[in-house]
Formats: C-alpha cells, structure tokens, sequence
C-alpha cells in the first residue's frame, strides 16, 4: 500500500502553515515596535523567545480551527453547507477561539511584557495585537472553510461525471441491446425472401449472418474491441445489406492497416444502421459509402440524402454512440463536407 507524501500530510501541513503565519507576525510585530517591517537575523531568537505565547497560540489556534470544521463536517453530514451550519461553527469558533487568545494574551502581558515609560503607547500596541490575533482567527477559519468548499464542489463534480458516464453507458447497453434484436430481424426478412429465389446464395447469407450475430454477442460486454474485428464483421455485414439493397447500395472498403487500433464495439454497425435508416437510395441514385483510415481515425464518407421521414431511433443510437466516445476523451465527428460529401469520423485508440 503506497503512502502518502509528507506534503500531504495534515500535520505537516498545519505544522508549516504555523511557521508562515508567526513569520508574518513577527515583521507586523516589529512595524508595530519600531515602524520598521524589516527583522535583523539576529533579532529572531529574542523575538521567539520573548513572543513565545503568541507563537504558540498560532499553533493552536490552527489546530482549534481545523478540528471544529472536522467536528461539524460530522454533524451536519445531510446538509454541509447549510445555514445553521455556518452559523452554528461561526459563533463556536469566534467564541471559543477569542477565549483561547485571551488566554495566551494573558500568559503574554503578564509573564513577557517588560513595563514601559510610556504605558498608554504599550496598551495601544498590546490592543493592536489582540485585534491581529483576532483577524488572525477569522483569517484561518474563511481560508480553511473556503478550502473545504472547494474539495467539496469538487467531489460533488466528480461524482456528477461519473454519473453521468454511468448514465451514458446504461444508454448505450440499451441502444446495442436494441440493435441485435433489430439486426436479426431485418435479416431474417431478407433471407426469406432469398431462400426460394437461390438456395446457394441463402446458405451463404445464413453463414454470413451468424458470423455477423455471433460477433455481436461475443463483443456486446467489451469497452473496446480490435479494429480488425470490427472490419471483419463489417465485410459480413454489408454482404447481408447488400442482399437486402441490391445495387442501391454501394459501399468500397478497401483493405486497411487495423494494427492494433481499437475503438468501441458495434460502432460500424450502428454509423451503418445510421446511414441506411436517414438516407434514401435508388438504382438510379445509389447510396454511395466509403470507408477509409488515417492515423487517429475510420473515416466513412457518404453522399447524404436524407429522408423526408427520418428515423429518430437510428439517429439516438448515433447521438449515444457518439456521447460514449466523448467520455472517451475522443470526440465522434460529424462534418458536411460540401460538394454533395458528409463523413462521419470514428476516433481510434
């Protein structure tokens, strides 16, 4: 089990803090003695030595601070940032925390402070310092409120992304569940029609389509599948919709370099799902399909024509296809590329 570094450590942290903040008060301290912010080495060691209690008090008060926030992180669990929170842990730190600098200014004037000629001069120092310490208090108590806030928005952002990555993912589950069930039906159709036409080409659509639906079980639980699966799949299945379309589908997939790309399953059937269900094709205007690859991406370009009536379950398995590769950090491309081209770019991991 890896441990934390000593930076993060809590005590470390105040412990630290503690010496930044009594740096700080010893040059507002030595403005306040001689009008000059600027401490001589050699006077540290008198100034600790004699400040004592104040530097001590800045440890504890540190302490007092951070404990308090803890304690009522646990009491107000249900509702953190709640009214009755703040001011319930406002007034408790404020009075608790003026009585445990009362009670170092006491240890400080009466055992430290050495009597001066002018005693209304050193009174108004000793108030000076109360009011610091006091401002002190409110200091490290806005800071770490403010800090807790924050680690606490960003949980809360956290757990907002993931639950929306679980959402998108439920809604993905459901459009590849639909997807098989659709798939096979369509094909069923075209293979019943096929078998009293040519019994040999029937025999090879049966094979192709248990390829094809095989492919489909066996990937329905993986994040990513091999680009040359995919490509595989995509060679029995657009046999099977060619039977189906005959020539008003035309599709040129020429041999590509899958390496070892990845992307996500049934994306190739659901871009296809996409392009047949939105577009319209004829003999005479065939729909045209190119699939092609460059370093990061599967590029299919197309010559859209869309349909009067289009298909809102075919374009919400687009929109959910698409959503999973934004969570991906790879965001799904869909681009008119003018001149009667649009293309639709599956990012490769």
């Amino acid at each position: 089990m890896s441990r934390r570094p000593f930076y993060n450590n809590t005590h470390f942290l105040l412990i630290a803090s503690g010496f930044v903040v009594n740096t700080l008060l010893a040059v507002v301290y030595r403005y306040i003695n001689s009008g000059s912010p600027f401490v001589r080495f050699e006077e540290w060691s008198g100034f600790y030595g004699q400040g004592w209690p104040i530097m001590a008090q800045t440890f504890v008060v540190l302490y007092f601070v951070y404990y308090s926030i803890r304690y009522f992180n646990k009491k107000y669990s249900a509702a953190p940032n709640s009214f009755s929170r703040f001011l319930n842990e406002i007034l408790f730190i404020l009075l608790v925390g003026f009585a445990i600098m009362q009670a170092f200014y006491w240890i400080f004037v009466t055992y430290q402070v050495v009597p001066e000629e002018d005693m209304q001069f050193l009174d108004r120092k000793l108030k000076m310092i109360l009011t610091i310490d006091v401002t002190l208090l409110i200091v490290i108590y806005a800071f770490m409120t403010s800090f807790r806030i924050f680690r606490y928005l960003q949980q809360k952002n956290l757990e907002l992304l993931q639950w929306q990555k679980e959402y998108a993912q439920t809604q993905f589950e459901t459009v590849k569940n639909k997807l098989n069930p659709h798939f096979l039906f369509n094909s069923l159709n075209a293979l019943s029609s096929l078998v009293w036409v040519d019994a040999d080409k029937a025999e090879l659509f049966i094979e192709k389509l248990s390829r094809s639906y095989r492919y489909l079980l066996e990937h329905k639980e993986k994040a990513l599948v091999p680009l040359a699966d995919e490509l595989q799949f995509l060679q029995s299945f657009l046999y099977l919709m060619q039977e189906r379309f005959g020539n008003k589908l035309q599709v040129m997939l020429p041999p590509l370099d899958a390496g070892e790309k990845l992307l996500l399953p049934h994306s190739l059937m659901i871009v296809f799902d996409y392009l047949l269900a939105q577009n319209k094709m004829s003999a005479a205007a065939p729909l045209h399909v190119t699939v092609a690859q460059d370093a990061t991406a599967l590029l299919i370009s197309y010559n859209p024509q869309p349909k009067e009536d289009s298909n809102t379950q075919a374009a919400e398995q687009l929109v959910r296809l698409q959503e999973q590769y934004n969570l991906q950090g790879k965001p799904m491309v869909l681009q008119q590329l003018g001149n009667g081209q649009a293309t639709i770019q599956l990012p490769l991991f």
